[in-house]
């Protein structure tokens, strides 16, 4: 009864303990767990994309249709070049064969009601974007061509009257020109490229404003491509604004502009 009662000890760190902690290995595991969370959030949008349940949706149809251009030097002539080897690879990513992708000719016109009727999922083309808002919040680039012009002999640009397609980003080049460069030009508006080629065969205008890729693509005997190019245009894939595609292409274009793929197609193709 009388015994004395036991006293808690209390537990004190030894001077110097913090000396002795393994600091280095500790900051080293730390820095690899580091770089490890990084490379997996990298790599975690291609899977995550290919793993959704938007792109099993596109796997169920057993085929990917993909717009091109009818015929554009060096992006897509007698089903070869850029777009195609582009389309060619979306496929492999997707199906793992290329043997599943089918490519639709398509021109900036048809483009648009193709897509909205359902006979293509994605279009690889020499276009910005579609008028419609809901597919211009939906385009990834995956080429840059220079704005030319055309015509029967390079001359200087002040004075020319120059045919160019309505509506598009060479217009685009050509009214800035105009209007805050205050070069003076006149700018004649084409439906299309016969009408260009028409007019500069009859000299209704001097020159005609199209990307290098469509210069080369519709040159006759005696026309020339001016060595200045107004500027440069960009190539997009486009599809409805949300579509896995292309948050897909997103992640592949970045992809193949790193690692090289890219510009050996480009110099393939003599881009």
């Amino acid at each position: 009864m009388n015994q004395p009662t036991q006293k808690r000890r209390l537990l004190r760190l030894r001077p110097g303990w913090q000396d002795r902690l393994p600091i280095r290995p500790v900051l080293l595991i730390a820095g690899l767990l580091l770089v490890l969370t990084l490379l997996i959030l990298v790599n975690r949008p291609r899977s995550r994309v290919l793993g959704s349940a938007e792109m099993e949706m596109v796997r169920s149809a057993g085929v990917l249709r993909i717009g091109v251009d009818e015929s554009l030097w060096g992006l897509s002539e007698n089903g070869d070049g850029l777009e195609i080897a582009i389309g060619e690879a979306i496929g492999e990513t997707v199906f793992g064969s290329a043997d599943s992708v089918t490519f639709v000719p398509c021109d900036r016109y048809s483009a648009l009601w193709r897509m909205d009727d359902g006979y293509t999922d994605l279009a690889i083309m020499a276009m910005q974007s579609f008028g419609n808002s809901g597919y211009a919040r939906g385009a990834v680039p995956f080429y840059v061509d220079d704005c030319v012009l055309m015509g029967y002999g390079e001359r200087p640009l002040a004075g020319l009257t120059v045919g160019v397609l309505d509506g598009t980003p060479a217009e685009t080049l050509l009214l800035r020109l105009v209007e805050e460069q205050d070069v003076p030009i006149t700018i004649d508006e084409c439906a299309d490229y016969y009408t260009m080629l028409v007019r500069l065969r009859a000299g209704t205008v001097d020159a005609l404003c199209m990307p290098r890729t469509a210069a080369k693509s519709h040159a006759e005997r005696g026309t020339v491509i001016y060595a200045e190019p107004l500027g440069t245009i960009s190539y997009y894939a486009i599809a409805p604004a949300g579509s896995v595609l292309l948050e897909l292409c997103d992640e592949l274009f970045t992809t193949w502009g790193e690692d090289g793929t890219m510009a050996a197609w480009k110099a393939r193709y003599g881009l």
